[in-house]
């Protein structure tokens, strides 16, 4: 196709998956959809619901499509190229949607035969919801898609890559993969981390008094629900950049334990409304 890919296969048929396969219908910016993964009933039933058009457990069947994308943890993304390679067709062009960036683009650069395509490229968008039964095909409409190029990567491919997700009314934009990783590290991947923190705290208070919360800890932790096997690879792939966030979060911490051990109101306050104040950037 002209505008899209005549076959694409997403492998890992979950919230994103699924919508961007939904996405891809409904703009008719292809002409089949693969869904590849473990689970053949999963598969079944993604089928059954119209997200995808065909399905296989085989890797080498779902390598013929023209676009491929990893949809599943980060973690085996590594793993799952490996066995792909030797089925890989020239001019194939593969993006992952995960939230790690630097390590992925630098693993596939040195391991992609010539004449095969990678994209980096990070939708913002989703929910604490996994599965495809949560899926919709207007999830990108004006989500920002981080797109992180090298100086390696293909340029037709980068720009294809890049209209597919403005058609589906995505906002592109471009960042090396270090940077991309530094940023989401902080205004991603910590609050993740520092919300499962919050609710294991409750459970070594006491895990009853979970049933009293309110808005505030309800809006707060609502991410805990994310998929614990995403968030772990997430953690781990991008291990430096978090702890260099956690430094910076652990001096924040130790500061508001002392003005409260001093009873210092106005220090209090200050701290406070240094963080409102830049919070309210988000909305403006």
């Amino acid at each position: 196709m002209e505008d899209g890919f005549n076959t694409v296969s997403i492998l890992g048929v979950g919230l994103i998956g699924g919508s961007l396969a939904l996405a891809l219908k409904e703009k008719k910016l292809v002409n089949k959809i693969i869904g590849y993964g473990r689970n053949e009933q999963r598969l079944k039933e993604a089928l059954k619901l119209g997200i995808i058009d065909s399905y296989t457990t085989s890797l080498k069947k779902a390598s013929q499509a023209e676009l491929i994308v990893l949809a599943t943890p980060a973690g085996i993304f590594e793993k799952i190229i490996i066995e792909m390679l030797n089925y890989l067709k020239k001019g194939t062009i593969i993006i992952d949607v995960g939230s790690v960036k630097e390590s992925v683009v630098n693993s596939f650069e040195k391991i992609l035969p010539a004449g095969v395509f990678f994209v980096g490229t990070h939708p913002i968008a989703g929910s604490d919801k996994t599965g495809f039964e949560h899926a919709k095909g207007d999830i990108f409409k004006k989500a920002k898609v981080i797109i992180t190029p090298t100086e390696n990567t293909d340029k037709s491919a980068l720009e294809k890559v890049s209209n597919l997700w403005q058609k589906i009314g995505a906002v592109v934009e471009f960042m090396s993969a270090d940077k991309h990783d530094k940023i989401y590290a902080l205004v991603s991947h910590l609050p993740h981390l520092i919300s499962f923190c919050m609710v294991n705290t409750v459970a070594e208070m006491d895990k009853n008094f979970i049933k009293y919360a309110g808005s505030g800890f309800k809006d707060t932790t609502r991410i805990a629900k994310s998929s614990p096997e995403v968030w772990r690879d997430i953690f781990i792939m991008n291990d430096k950049n978090i702890l260099q966030c956690l430094e910076i979060f652990a001096k924040n911490l130790k500061e508001i334990k002392k003005m409260l051990s001093k009873k210092d109101s106005e220090g209090v306050k200050t701290f406070i409304e240094k963080a409102k104040n830049l919070r309210k950037e988000i909305d403006s």
